[in-house]
């Protein structure tokens, strides 16, 4: 009985111990990661109007016979139920015999629907639900409306008031899509993290198992400006959360020393890692691991991957080196366009015709645009473009144009030559909207012209016409083209760069001074060492709308918390907190302490004049800590160096910091961000003007004396006069010089 119970005793001790030793290695067993639990797939419904999907035609008429809508299909999704749901109304003059509406699904004709006789008043349509066969579904889509409409069998002017039809604004597009367990495979990235086919704003989750340091807050903030990159116009939004386990498409990043719960049991690291599961809880949702044995390598994974992701296979990658990547030189922004050279409209083109336009109205031909926002365009004409363009044969008895216009609207117009052999060449200008002009006032319907803080659209629309002989007349069969050459260019090489500041609309709209090198290897940002999650979401937030508007990664922005001994002499500074924050974790005497009490000064004053009535600053630090949620941006020059500037971003508590970041992501906003300080809360945005204006930049010093003193005419006048007398002394004492030396060689002889 004894040795029996003895040996129940020694197994079951040994199991324990089995148990212990198991559970003390690093997983080995990945399967959990790859797919998930097997729970059902989602399913959900997506309700697209055509408002919401672009649409800015609605009227068909007989000339502009044609409208489309377009929208996508993300990769991780399979749409299996498709219902396009319009109605429209039409002209009563229309013959229900012939005329009718056309309805394409990717160009299958899906539905006719015959124009019928007017019995009911206009107001009064038919509403239509047509449903769309998924089989015809691609990544990229487009439903296409095509009207035929007749008012008389025997005449017909296409051009006649009588022929239209009209969608109504209401009409939508509802899918009916079912999740995709996409494979963990880094071919596919950035997909399903970012994908193209998604026209909405990017929403993707940072998560980190702790507070992050300041390496790992610099490789979250580079993958967060490279996924900005890549949203472009939909905007990004990057919330953060700690240990927390993904329920939605979300990055993650960990060490060996410190991982999520959910990555508790997952294999160390060697090496920086990058690698794609499945969320344990939701086989849906998929992760992006950021893996390294220490923080360090955690920045280390990220570039490799934004540089290396097209050569990157399989589920998992580590990187063995990385060559050094040169630092990136000053006002060379992917997005902007050079201030070194001439740029051809060939390096501008997005996707494959787009300088082609077709029919006798077609489709403009748009050129996204940015330029350095510190371009010094003083008493500048404009920008000069040396334009080419060809087009189909005309009438030379018709008068065709070329219209160019920025920002929709008109600046320059050209007649179509009727000779179609050769390419026309044209000299023309951009004229702009000088921001450096040392007193100016513009007013919002004043503005025609290029805005060099914000991005600009530049069009050209070809329009063919058109000779009516007699009552009835017939559109030409076709073959209406007009190109824009791609070896047209724009040339601002002979612009010098100087600018005023403090000013919050170039930092708002071009993350000026910050981007004039797109890796940021001139900046540094400070913020609190125990930041909050909506702080360190701001920050990422930031380096996004970056991202946006350089279309390059910020993988040189250094990032530093407040207790280290920063050197700051020859830095542009961001600074990310909450009021007051650092103030009792410094020295008087050193030099964060200077820069934050010029931040303090600043911010004190823009509450004083933008919230305040009173003439008591001394009550303006109470009202500071008695603010509820506000936000304030303020700009000033660096107490360091004079050619450096800061801008703080600053937060009254925790819940105002999502101020600050709507301000960056949504267009209406950012616009309104101006002036040298902008305080923010739940109403909106007021700016106001802080502190004194500085210059930074480089400018001839004659043309930096006119352009100083130009406000000023009575000292300019003055330094002309003293400057003819000096130059009219030195030019006498000249010839007396020579005077006394030709006497004295004439003594001499």
């Amino acid at each position: 009985m004894i040795k029996s119970t003895f040996k129940l005793c020694f197994i079951l001790f040994s199991i324990c111990f089995a148990s212990s030793v198991l559970s003390a290695q690093p997983l080995a067993d990945k399967t959990i990661f790859n797919n998930g639990y097997p729970e059902h797939a989602q399913v959900e419904t997506l309700t697209l109007s055509f408002k919401r999907l672009g649409v800015s035609q609605y009227k068909l008429d007989g000339v502009n016979n044609n409208t489309r809508v377009d929208f996508t299909n993300r990769l991780d999704k399979l749409s299996k139920q498709l219902q396009l749901n319009f109605s429209f109304s039409h002209s009563p003059a229309l013959l229900s015999q012939v005329s009718h509406l056309k309805v394409y699904f990717n160009e299958n004709l899906i539905s006719v629907l015959p124009i019928k006789d007017q019995v009911t008043p206009v107001n009064q349509v038919a509403n239509h639900s047509i449903e769309l066969n998924p089989k015809l579904i691609k990544d990229f889509n487009q439903v296409r409306f095509e009207l035929v409409g007749y008012y008389d069998l025997i005449c017909q002017d296409d051009f006649s008031k009588t022929i239209w039809a009209e969608l109504s604004k209401t009409s939508s597009i509802t899918l009916q899509q079912q999740a995709l367990a996409l494979e963990s495979l880094l071919e596919y990235f950035p997909a399903p993290f970012y994908d193209e086919r998604d026209y909405t704003q990017l929403n993707l989750p940072f998560i980190f198992a702790s507070q992050p340091d300041e390496s790992t807050l610099e490789a979250a903030a580079t993958l967060s400006s490279w996924f900005g990159a890549q949203a472009d116009w939909r905007k990004a939004n990057f919330p953060v959360l700690f240990n927390h386990t993904p329920t939605q498409h979300s990055v993650v990043f960990a060490t060996n020393d410190n991982k999520p719960d959910f990555l508790l049991d997952y294999p160390d690291v060697t090496k920086p890692t990058v690698e794609i599961i499945s969320s344990p809880t939701q086989r849906y949702a998929k992760v992006l691991l950021i893996l390294g044995k220490n923080t360090a390598q955690l920045k280390e994974a990220v570039v490799g991957l934004l540089f290396g992701h097209k050569v990157m296979t399989g589920r998992t990658a580590s990187i063995d080196a990385i060559n050094n990547l040169p630092l990136r030189k000053a006002y060379d922004a992917p997005r902007w366009v050079r201030s070194d050279r001439a740029v051809s409209f060939d390096e501008f083109i997005e996707y494959p015709n787009q300088l082609q336009s077709q029919g006798l109205y077609g489709q403009p031909i748009n050129l996204d645009l940015r330029f350095a926002p510190d371009l010094f365009t003083w008493r500048q004409q404009g920008v000069p473009i040396t334009l080419r363009y060809r087009n189909a044969p005309t009438d030379e008895a018709i008068l065709s144009r070329l219209n160019m216009l920025i920002n929709n609207k008109f600046i320059d117009g050209f007649i179509l030559t009727p000779n179609e052999s050769h390419i026309l060449t044209t000299e023309t200008i951009m004229p702009l909207l000088s921001n450096s002009e040392p007193s100016q006032t513009r007013q919002d319907f004043e503005l025609t012209g290029l805005d060099l803080s914000k991005k600009n659209q530049l069009s050209y629309n070809f329009h063919f016409g058109l000779i009516k002989a007699g009552e009835c007349t017939a559109i030409p069969a076709g073959g209406e083209f007009g190109v824009i050459d791609g070896s047209s260019t724009i040339d601002v090489s002979d612009f010098h760069h100087y600018i005023a500041l403090p000013d919050l609309n170039v930092f708002a709209n071009s993350g000026f001074p910050f981007t004039k090198y797109a890796d940021l290897h001139q900046t540094i940002l400070i913020m609190e060492q125990h930041s909050s999650a909506s702080a360190i979401s701001l920050l990422l937030n930031f380096t996004g709308h970056l991202g946006e508007i350089t279309g390059y990664p910020t993988h040189k922005l250094t990032i530093k918390h407040p207790n280290s001994e920063l050197d700051l002499d020859d830095k542009d500074i961001v600074i990310i907190a909450k009021a007051d924050a650092f103030t009792h974790q410094l020295t008087d005497d050193s030099s964060l302490s200077i820069l934050l009490q010029n931040n303090q000064r600043i911010v004190e004053q823009a509450i004083y004049n933008g919230a305040f009535d009173n003439n008591q600053p001394e009550k303006i630090k109470v009202s500071i800590q008695s603010q509820g949620k506000l936000g304030i941006i303020s700009g000033f020059q660096s107490p360091f160096n004079s050619e450096r500037s800061v801008v703080s971003l600053i937060a009254t508590n925790d819940n105002a910091y999502s101020l600050l970041s709507n301000s960056l992501i949504q267009d209406d906003k950012t616009a309104l961000i101006t002036g040298s300080s902008a305080i923010i809360n739940s109403q909106g945005i007021k700016t106001i003007k802080t502190d004194d204006q500085y210059f930074i930049g480089h400018i001839p010093i004659h043309t930096l004396i006119w352009f100083h003193f130009s406000d000023h005419p009575f000292i300019l006048a003055l330094l002309s006069i003293l400057t003819l007398l000096l130059i009219s002394f030195i030019l006498w004492r000249l010839l007396g010089v020579l005077t006394q030396k030709r006497l004295a060689e004439g003594d001499k002889q």
